[in-house]
């Protein structure tokens, strides 16, 4: 029996993100459209101050409870988690979210948006990284093994000698490498991998074709200096990132769905598209790459993808086809709307097509991934991990031994979590020998999901 791997989690605070621009950058329909601009400044004050256990005042109160009611009972659930003052009883609401469900690794995956959106967050990034492992990766003795950051505008401006967002022109230098960052947290701290965010402003590669439009991005929130970094120089820093990756045999997880956190509205047709990966498999065919969220956005279903129906709808047929040219590629369903009697019976319908489509391929590579605390927002939320075994495994699309590798088989050769002896050719495993120092070192006992796959 294969153990169950959740790729695709988030165990973050308030104060942890640029929680304003983080909230702004979502898309919202009528009428919160217009009154999101008024509104999200005072539930992003008042969710901080909740963190720093400071009392919330009745603009405070009142505002929260009128989102609240706009936004449903699932706005509640999350802003009670955003408000958590220690990441560790996040990161316990994570083991205890699905109690039913079998999971024995959960794959957090850290953010890094601080150089894109006007505000920033609380906690500096190495301290995060720190915090995490302190609190989160260590006491839960092999239950959660974490996604560090990269963001190529932090590695820029620490090598360029450039302040950070919020520091005057004249502050001192970004004192973090990026880069650094993640080959301390995944070499040493027991990190399995690397989490990019493209939509925020910058492709995988080829970067020279976009920099007008990150410069004006940059000039738009206040943040001039940084339109000197060139394409090339992004470029520089992010080859650098897939070369450490493939020698240490690190995975990395892209978001790429049209939906989610954006530099501005339809940055992600820019910056996110899965196209903008081919260059960087073709030059590195041994990485391993997940490209989150299987390019879904809300509301679009295969059919449409048939019939080319939606715009950015190709990104699920892309995706496929990207499946079929490169082995080392993976997709997956974080956060997809399955939850209910329509759903199921659509998203059954549009696996049942694909597999059709590209027969045997879907079940290699398709990882099982929830988004929490991110999905908390949807009502039944819980009941994810039930409704996939019904739309992949009662529906018969899957065999049951193709359903126990979608929950977890395909992770941990994504992960690169296999044997230890396993020849590279059939994949990865360097993932293991190194949780395996880092519990010795730590004095944990190996988890259960580690001894029964060894």
């Amino acid at each position: 029996m294969k153990p169950v791997i959740d790729v695709h989690a988030h165990v973050f605070r308030g104060i942890d993100i640029p929680l304003k621009g983080y909230l702004l950058s979502r898309t919202y329909d009528w009428p919160l459209k217009l009154a999101a601009p008024l509104v999200v400044p005072v539930i992003a004050r008042c969710v901080r101050r909740r963190v720093r256990a400071e009392v919330p005042g009745f603009v405070c109160r009142a505002v929260l409870e009128l989102a609240y009611r706009v936004m449903g009972p699932g706005y509640r659930r999350w802003a009670e988690l955003l408000s958590q003052q220690d990441l560790a009883a996040v990161a316990q609401r994570l083991v205890e979210e699905f109690p039913g469900d079998g999971i024995g690794l959960s794959v957090p995956l850290m953010i890094d948006y601080e150089y894109w959106f006007r505000n920033t967050r609380d906690v500096q990034m190495d301290a995060q990284v720190a915090a995490v492992a302190s609190r989160v990766v260590a006491p839960f003795a092999g239950r959660i093994h974490p996604f560090a950051p990269f963001d190529p505008a932090r590695e820029l401006a620490w090598r360029m000698r450039l302040p950070r967002p919020d520091d005057p022109p004249d502050g001192p230098a970004e004192p973090v490498s990026s880069l650094a960052l993640v080959k301390d947290a995944v070499l040493h701290r027991g990190f399995i991998g690397v989490k990019v965010y493209n939509s925020l402003g910058y492709r995988p590669l080829g970067n020279a074709e976009v920099d007008e439009e990150r410069r004006r991005l940059f000039s738009r929130i206040g943040r001039p200096r940084y339109r000197q970094f060139r394409g090339c120089d992004v470029d520089v820093v992010l080859e650098e990132l897939y070369t450490f990756c493939v020698a240490n045999q690190v995975p990395i997880v892209a978001h790429c769905g049209s939906d989610g956190i954006e530099a501005y509205p339809g940055a992600s047709f820019t910056f996110g598209s899965p196209e903008h990966w081919r260059p960087v498999l073709r030059r590195h065919p041994d990485l391993r790459l997940d490209l989150a969220h299987f390019g879904w956005s809300h509301g679009l279903r295969y059919a449409d993808v048939r019939r080319r129906r939606r715009r950015g709808g190709n990104w699920i047929r892309t995706i496929l086809g990207m499946l079929e040219e490169f082995p080392n590629l993976y997709t997956d369903v974080a956060h997809h709307e399955v939850i209910g009697g329509e759903a199921e019976r659509n998203f059954t319908e549009d696996y049942r097509a694909m597999c059709a489509d590209v027969p045997g391929l879907v079940q290699k590579r398709l990882l099982f991934g929830i988004d929490w605390h991110v999905i908390s927002r949807m009502d039944g939320f819980e009941g994810f991990t039930a409704a996939y075994a019904r739309i992949l495994g009662d529906s018969g699309i899957f065999t049951p031994s193709e359903l126990e590798d979608f929950f977890g088989g395909n992770a941990l050769r994504f992960l690169g979590l296999l044997p230890l002896g396993t020849p590279a050719a059939d994949g990865w495993s360097m993932n293991r020998r190194r949780l395996g120092e880092f519990y010795a070192a730590q004095g944990i006992a190996p988890p259960a999901w580690y001894t029964s796959t060894g």
